[in-house]
């Protein structure tokens, strides 16, 4: 049998370094920048600190997070032995939020189509033809929407480290990436861990965050202003909302990665896949939507769909009328 690019499939089970090569390749053809392949084991490392982040009250306003399942792949699916990581770049240089004159700010994250659309079904279509050559893997796609420790497998698989602002800055490339994986029930050779982090003495992120959410390595949810623009309808504490007001990010917030050494010259995601700005982008706060139907309009097929538009209202209500 032959898949495409003309690649032979054996009758049994191939050795496993050239299929982990294999995928590797076929990964970055579907648009990864970066590849990487990890074990399953616990996170035992991170198990005390990821403990004390719940007792503290830190996951109250994100209910779908649970410490046993994000401690333990295996737990989310039980068959996983082995993770295929992938960073996938989306930030642009001219995608700059707050750039037109009088407008609000949304993350680079949040222009162009939703993610999930694009990064899911490029994963699904990689297990498809991994299961052609390998008969018998079973896998699991994952992208942002499972409780799955995703930055510490990319870590586990070398693709770079957890900043001060706990993303992943994937070395040269920067941070302006999702992150896609893809669970197998094949084990196979991990890559070799990043190793330590490289932020060493600089704190430009922890500065910059406008509502003190950041301490190394730690985020707070509670006084992160993605939390009440995205994640949660709840009412932020007066503190919070004054930095919403002040900084103008309406959807997420970039603060940190903007300052991020890092990023001077990341790895940019293709102008093609992620195409322009929307109205949301462009308009000027004023004249931005504020009604149910042009707002679910302007946000189809983007991640920002899953913000209604009564959150958006609110969000806009804290923005501008304070």
């Amino acid at each position: 049998m032959v898949l495409g690019g003309g690649v032979h499939v054996p009758a049994e089970h191939p050795d496993p370094l050239p299929f982990k090569a294999w995928l590797r390749s076929e990964a970055l053809a579907a648009g990864f920048a970066r590849v990487g392949f990890s074990g399953c084991d616990p996170f035992q490392a991170e198990e005390d600190q990821l403990r004390t982040w719940f007792q503290e009250g830190r996951g109250t306003l994100l209910p779908y997070l649970d410490p046993a399942t994000l401690l333990d792949p295996r737990a989310l699916w039980p068959q996983a032995r082995t993770a295929l990581v992938g960073f996938f770049p989306y930030g642009r240089p001219e995608a700059v939020p707050g750039s037109a004159p009088g407008s609000l700010k949304l993350s680079r994250y949040l222009w162009g189509p939703d993610y999930h659309m694009l990064l899911k079904p490029r994963l699904a279509r990689l297990l498809e033809a991994a299961q052609a050559w390998w008969p018998g893997l079973e896998g699991r796609v994952c992208v942002d929407t499972a409780p799955l420790l995703e930055r510490q497998l990319a870590v586990r698989a070398g693709l770079g480290w957890q900043g001060k602002h706990t993303l992943l800055i994937a070395g040269k490339g920067g941070s302006w990436g999702f992150l896609g994986v893809l669970l197998l029930s094949l084990e196979l050779p991990p890559d070799k861990p990043f190793g330590t982090q490289q932020c060493g003495t600089c704190t430009a992120c922890l500065e910059a965050c406008p509502s003190g959410a950041l301490t190394p390595f730690r985020l707070d949810p509670s006084r992160c202003l993605t939390t009440y623009t995205i994640e949660t309808e709840a009412e932020p504490p007066p503190e919070v909302a004054a930095a919403l007001a002040e900084s103008r990010w309406a959807a997420g917030c970039d603060a940190c990665q903007e300052v991020c050494p890092w990023n001077r010259a990341p790895l940019w995601g293709d102008p093609a896949l992620w195409g322009g700005s929307s109205p949301l982008h462009t308009r000027s706060a004023e004249d931005l939507p504020r009604g149910a139907a042009q707002w679910r309009k302007l946000t189809r097929r983007t991640a920002l769909r899953r913000v209604r538009d009564r959150h958006w209202r609110a969000t806009l209500a804290r923005i501008l009328d304070s």
